[in-house]
């Protein structure tokens, strides 16, 4: 004799938006993450080597934010958006979006400047140009060069070598780290069936679980340095 409950079909519909910040989350940090792995951008395109660029943006930067000459100043704005324009679409858009992010930004922090003193308006919205430019020129060379070429070009210019050490270190831990908060995000989504009321919960203890690796691996790299001998002479990645 079968049970009448085996006779029975479950019909379970998961409900709606189930794990929808975890999705979110994993996609924000695998774009970020590309970012960071790859970042090669127009490199191939570019014949000036790194530290040429380096000097290039630092001295284009000076030029926005201290000349007060408007010719020289609409000249430079204008150099910076021609050769954006033979830029691929989607590569502008993403330039020009960070930008835009930055203006906004300025132009808020400006508005009771502008409201309190308003023969000073033409003043302020030079500066907020300038922030636009200045943003847009970093973006391009952040763009258009790889972190290992930018720190070797830091390198080049008898920056101290324990700052190229931070800044390559830290940029590296940021992948691996990046790359564990995804996979558990991953595996979370994965065993997650339905709705999850505790999905803050949940990547609070990725966090947690993050901090504790985070910890373990500056230990291990601290330990593997003192083992070898490391001293203060660091060529970069």
């Amino acid at each position: 004799m079968i049970p009448e409950w085996l006779n029975n079909t479950d019909k379970y519909v998961p409900p709606r938006e189930g794990g929808t910040f975890v999705i979110k989350t994993i996609k924000s940090i695998g774009q970020v993450m590309a970012r960071l792995r790859v970042q090669k951008g127009h490199e191939k395109n570019v014949i000036l080597p790194a530290i040429v660029k380096l000097l290039l943006t630092v001295l284009l930067i000076l030029v926005i934010s201290i000349s007060r000459n408007k010719f020289l100043i609409l000249t430079v704005i204008t150099l910076v958006q021609l050769y954006l324009c033979m830029w691929p679409g989607k590569d502008i858009w993403n330039i020009i979006k960070t930008s835009l992010f930055a203006m906004i930004i300025a132009f808020i922090i400006f508005i009771p400047a502008m409201i309190m003193n308003p023969a000073g308006i033409y003043n302020n919205l030079l500066v907020i140009v300038r922030v636009f430019v200045s943003v847009e020129i970093l973006s391009i060379f952040n763009h258009t060069t790889q972190w290992n070429h930018i720190t070797q070009s830091l390198r080049r210019l008898h920056v101290p070598p324990i700052v190229v050490f931070t800044l390559d270190i830290t940029l590296k831990y940021i992948v691996l780290l990046g790359n564990l908060i995804n996979d558990m995000l991953t595996a979370m989504s994965l065993r997650m069936v339905g709705k999850n009321n505790k999905e803050y919960q949940s990547i609070g203890g990725v966090m947690g679980t993050t901090f504790v690796k985070s910890t373990q691996m500056s230990k291990e790299m601290y330990e593997a340095m003192k083992c070898r001998g490391f001293t203060d002479d660091y060529k970069g990645l």
